[in-house]
């Protein structure tokens, strides 16, 4: 399985304080000097991408699956909540390489000829099968933890089409692109996803993620007043009033704590495992104006067409 330099190059951990993952030193003494450099060059990127806010870059292979650059959903809505982490990295980037399936295929109907020892043949048309993605992630701080949050929700969230109360109700699910691996890859391909699988294994350690409080109250002063020694029943008066600030239709939230259970001005907090496995399933997408007016097969063998998101 190939790794990333730094896997999580450009996950800010500005908010919590804490010092993003860095990948063990390589010793130059066991390498060539010709190697050696390299070896630096490329650990020192992830730095430089981190200094300048860049994130996205020529030399960032890594797979990323990302909205329409002007979407203003999800992690791009103002108030994306637990989807902020995704803003920086501009969608889901795999911090290890991943495993990923997909096939092409060519469709072929047959017929029988009278008094032939042949079965013939003609060309129906051609597909690609649907794309299988296997990924690994893990979490070794808040920051981690907080993005392997917000990568699970985007998933969760990206299979459900607009609908309610959202100014685009009826809408589909959204498109997403997927690049990575170079241009001659996936270089913004669009594809929908049509699966979303996660497994949380129990035999690995759980870690804090820090959530905003989307609630709209102030948890702080509400938790102080939990925590301060107030007799029971005003506790549960308390918590009741806090569940009280509901819109019309809305479900009553969770009280924030008990006497008994820390409180922060993050509201409870929320844990996701230190290693995990996702697997997504997408469909390949391709319009019917960009076939009939932009594809040719000479543009798609040269490589030409894999630059501009053909399947």
């Amino acid at each position: 399985m190939a790794i990333a330099p730094d896997p999580y190059a450009g996950i800010s951990s500005a908010d919590t304080g804490e010092t993003a993952f860095i990948a063990p030193n390589t010793s130059a003494a066991t390498t060539s000097p010709g190697t050696a450099g390299l070896i630096e060059s490329t650990r020192k990127q992830p730095g430089i991408a981190d200094q300048t806010g860049q994130v996205a870059s020529n030399t960032d292979w890594r797979l990323r699956i990302s909205l329409a650059k002007d979407a203003g959903y999800l992690y791009n809505d103002p108030t994306p909540g637990i989807l902020q982490p995704l803003k920086p990295t501009n969608g889901v980037i795999f911090p290890y390489t991943p495993k990923i399936d997909m096939g092409y295929k060519a469709n072929y109907s047959s017929y029988d000829l009278t008094h032939s020892n042949y079965r013939g043949y003609f060309y129906q048309n051609s597909s690609i099968s649907d794309i299988n993605i296997t990924g690994h992630f893990t979490a070794q701080n808040t920051a981690q933890a907080n993005y392997l949050l917000a990568v699970i929700h985007f998933f969760r969230s990206a299979t459900k089409m607009f609908y309610g109360q959202d100014a685009q109700r009826g809408a589909p699910p959204p498109l997403v692109f997927m690049s990575g691996l170079g241009q001659y890859q996936f270089n913004n391909h669009p594809c929908v996803i049509t699966e979303f699988t996660y497994n949380l294994p129990e035999d690995v350690d759980y870690i804090r993620a820090s959530v905003v409080n989307n609630v709209g109250l102030n948890a702080a002063t509400v938790s102080n007043v939990l925590n301060s020694g107030v007799a029971g029943g005003q506790i549960t008066g308390y918590a009741r009033l806090a569940a009280a600030f509901t819109t019309p239709g809305a479900l009553p939230v969770v009280p924030f704590g008990s006497p008994n259970t820390p409180n922060n001005a993050s509201g409870s907090p929320t844990y996701v495992p230190t290693k995990m496995d996702i697997t997504i399933r997408l469909l390949p997408v391709q319009s019917r104006q960009q076939v009939s007016k932009q594809f040719s097969l000479k543009g798609f063998a040269n490589g030409n067409l894999l630059r501009g998101g053909f399947w």
